[in-house]
């Protein structure tokens, strides 16, 4: 069995874990307020962008289950770090072609949606995984609550 991470290893695994809320955050309700309310362009786009987000999320399951035939979490957080920091940057050049009513607009925020969803899930539940297996059982409750 691996090493328990230590007290620096499970911040070290929240402020992933932050950093993956505060990209989904910038785009599922940032963006959205920019696309309804500054460019009046229609809630069901944006309502639809934030639902393909999270139905992308839905394979989960695989990723997590990847990670743990592996047990190559570290590389999959990474990818899916890079992934949806990605998609984060593609979702705000899609809201600039959006709001010039671009016909690219729709299909490269479909994609950077999709790309976010993905990001998340390649990224949150390896991480949440690697959390489980590495943290020693007397610290399990206090690493949940960091993260």
């Amino acid at each position: 069995m691996s090493r328990a991470l230590g007290w620096l290893g499970i911040v070290r695994l929240g402020l992933v874990q932050s950093a993956i809320g505060a990209i989904v955050m910038l785009a599922t309700s940032l963006l959205n307020r920019v696309m309804v309310v500054e460019y009046a362009l229609p809630a069901a786009l944006a309502a639809g962008l934030v639902a393909w987000h999270y139905a992308v999320q839905l394979t989960r399951p695989l990723w997590g289950h990847g990670s743990d035939h592996g047990r190559q979490r570290t590389p999959v957080i990474l990818l899916g770090m890079a992934t949806l920091a990605t998609g984060a940057l593609l979702a705000v050049g899609a809201v600039a072609l959006l709001a010039a009513r671009s016909g690219a607009g729709v299909p490269v925020a479909i994609l950077a949606f999709a790309m976010i969803g993905a990001g998340v899930g390649a990224a949150g539940t390896p991480l949440l995984a690697l959390l489980a297996t590495r943290v020693a059982p007397e610290r399990r409750a206090a690493a949940a609550a960091i993260t």
